[in-house]
């Protein structure tokens, strides 16, 4: 996805984010999170996934485990917890479905990070709302320098003598640094934005983008299967209920239909690198 337009890439994760937190029905979640991973494997590699997935899977842990713990909605009684609640089935299920669809949308943000880079954002929104577009730009751009700014930080701290101080201590200092280097490059980074006239009345934007026919077919795609997903959503054919008792809209040809167009749409990207891939195989062999 990332050699189409940006708007293309921005309606792209913009609706397989907004779908990955609309569904809860175990299907969808399945369905979303393989297409996140999937196209996070293309964009990082595996070793980048694994290593950052780490973190994805805690959150979700931590969401699956939460949630029974202090929601005690349900029918199927199980346990009676210490704290004299009752541990129930069906929060469990609400427990699992919500790390799963938190697990999702994290790994789409990831990734839609690294596609819709800082220049994509201020072309879609610099020109209409100028302070959100280098707002964005910014918060996105953050999360790679942050890291490198860690690394770089504790590189530093490595070969420094650290006797006498205590290891909470140090790590509070790191933050500290590494707090400070933010704020200090967002304000020199507003400076030179605005030294260069950005946001300014009839200031003429220079674009490297151009709206091509590929682009054009692409977001018909994208918009043709979300509708369809909306409408199978609005005619219920994505119904999953957890409380009081976890039930769901009986399995149809239509509602199949409704998941395969799902499908198809969460992996859209990858199949879109999985073409490129052959393309450009087939024109290295044919040298």
């Amino acid at each position: 996805m990332e050699q189409y337009h940006p708007i293309v890439n921005f309606i792209y994760f913009a609706v397989v984010i907004g779908l990955s937190m609309s569904f809860l029905h175990p299907i969808c979640l399945i369905i979303s999170i393989t297409g996140a991973v999937a196209y996070a494997l293309y964009v990082f590699g595996a070793a980048r996934v694994r290593k950052g997935f780490v973190t994805v899977f805690v959150l979700m842990l931590l969401t699956a485990l939460i949630n029974p713990t202090f929601s005690h909605q349900g029918v199927t009684e199980l346990y009676m917890l210490p704290s004299g609640n009752m541990l129930t089935l069906e929060s469990i299920w609400f427990g699992i479905g919500a790390a799963f669809m938190l697990g999702a949308s994290l790994v789409w943000f990831r990734t839609m990070g690294e596609i819709l880079t800082a220049d994509k954002i201020v072309y879609l929104f610099g020109k209409t709302f100028p302070i959100l577009g280098l707002l964005l730009s910014m918060i996105l751009g953050f999360i790679p320098k942050l890291k490198y700014k860690y690394e770089q930080i504790k590189l530093c701290g490595n070969g420094a003598t650290l006797s006498g101080i205590p290891a909470i201590s140090y790590k509070i200092k790191q933050l500290s640094l590494l707090v400070t280097w933010m704020l200090e490059d967002s304000v020199e980074l507003g400076k030179s934005m605005r030294g260069r006239g950005y946001g300014l009345e009839g200031r003429r934007n220079y674009s490297i983008y151009r709206f091509s026919t590929r682009d054009g077919v692409m977001l018909i795609i994208i918009i043709v299967l979300a509708a369809y997903v909306i409408i199978g959503k609005i005619k219920g054919v994505l119904y999953w209920s957890y409380y009081p008792i976890t039930e769901g809209a009986t399995l149809n040809i239509y509602g199949l239909t409704v998941y395969i167009a799902y499908f198809i749409l969460c992996m859209c990207a990858v199949i879109e690198e999985i073409r490129k891939d052959i393309i450009w195989k087939k024109s290295m062999s044919a040298i």
